[in-house]
């Protein structure tokens, strides 16, 4: 296993992890994401997961989905669902090795996972936020994504996937690395 995927398998089993601790009565809590519900960033979440998974089996990215309605009534199971189909791509000979379409240009899908890692990382924040539950982002992670997201944050920001950098509220490297993305809590 390469360190991009073992890294990205970490970041999206941390998002799968928060996803199954929401509470059924939370899905609807606004997120510090603007205009977007829990279930809408777990849902824009899971829909780039599942385009991983595309990219790994050579057919490309996947056409947008409503956000809303990704994971359906049982957000939980759909994503888990969507994990296990996505590892079962990302472990077929070759899907590491396709040169894929990013906002920073092509490279190949390994390289692409081990910069995307932060945003499994990124949304199970923003979705722990909105609903109260434990994110799990210890500080050596936190640490790791924000160094590995920092030479490709300006084409992350011009796509539109990340705000400018906040203030952090504090020197915890998870706070620091959550305001470098543009992330302001709700909570």
């Amino acid at each position: 296993m390469s360190e991009s995927l073992r890294k990205y398998v970490e970041a999206v089993y941390l998002l799968d992890a928060v996803t199954r601790r929401v509470p059924s009565d939370a899905w609807d809590n606004p997120s510090c994401c603007t205009g977007w519900t829990a279930r809408q960033v777990a849902g824009h979440a899971a829909w780039y997961v599942k385009t991983i998974a595309s990219l790994a089996a050579g057919v490309g990215p996947i056409a947008p989905e409503d956000e809303a309605g990704v994971l359906g009534d049982d957000p939980a199971s759909a994503m888990r669902s969507i994990v296990r189909a996505t590892f079962a791509e990302l472990d077929q000979p070759g899907g590491l090795a396709r040169i894929v379409p990013t906002p920073a240009g092509e490279m190949p899908l390994d390289v692409w996972i081990g910069v995307l890692r932060v945003d499994p990382l990124i949304h199970a924040w923003d979705l722990a936020d909105a609903t109260g539950v434990a994110h799990g982002i210890d500080a050596e992670l936190a640490t790791d994504a924000h160094t590995a997201m920092e030479p490709f944050i300006e084409a992350l920001r011009a796509s539109g996937g990340y705000g400018d950098g906040v203030a952090a509220k504090s020197t915890d490297p998870v706070a620091k690395f959550i305001a470098f993305t543009g992330r302001t809590p709700v909570s």
